[in-house]
């Protein structure tokens, strides 16, 4: 069933999952970038603002984050449509210009299709400008209830 273009605006008011020792949404992880999605409806949207030691070249957010922060935000969106967590299967990043340095960014993601084995999710990382910076789309494979206590 698609789910394009269905995205509603009635705000999610449960409790999110923690996973204090995830690299990007994780708390509780030192070398973690400690960011807080938040779900608005069938969107999970973060902000965030890159420091210094996450750059590649000239304060320009290395590749290998910004994928990290796309891939985060489909595995919320597919949380925020279906409730319940799956595992990226395939990730594909187009990056369309540089993250800087101490730049605030916005990152929205949502789920695009799903089916019972596969679920089709897309994210965006956008400038405070609304300027495009990279986006992703990816395959989401649902995870059982024994995986999600791993």
């Amino acid at each position: 069933m698609s789910m394009e273009g269905s995205h509603h605006k009635k705000n999610v008011t449960s409790t999110l999952p923690e996973f204090p020792n995830c690299f990007v949404c994780g708390q509780k992880n030192p070398r973690g970038l400690k960011v807080q999605f938040n779900l608005e409806g069938k969107e999970a949207r973060a902000c965030f603002v890159p420091d210094e030691t996450l750059a590649g070249y000239k304060n320009r957010v290395h590749g290998g984050i910004i994928s990290a922060l796309l891939d985060e935000a489909l595995i919320w969106a597919s949380f925020a449509s279906t409730r319940q967590f799956g595992m990226t299967a395939e990730l594909t990043v187009r990056f369309k210009k540089p993250l800087l340095s101490g730049t605030s960014c916005k990152i929205t993601g949502y789920l695009t299709d799903h089916t019972k084995r596969v679920w089709s999710a897309e994210a965006k990382i956008e400038d405070q400008n609304g300027n495009m910076l990279a986006k992703a789309q990816g395959k989401i494979i649902p995870m059982s209830t024994d995986d999600e206590k791993v």
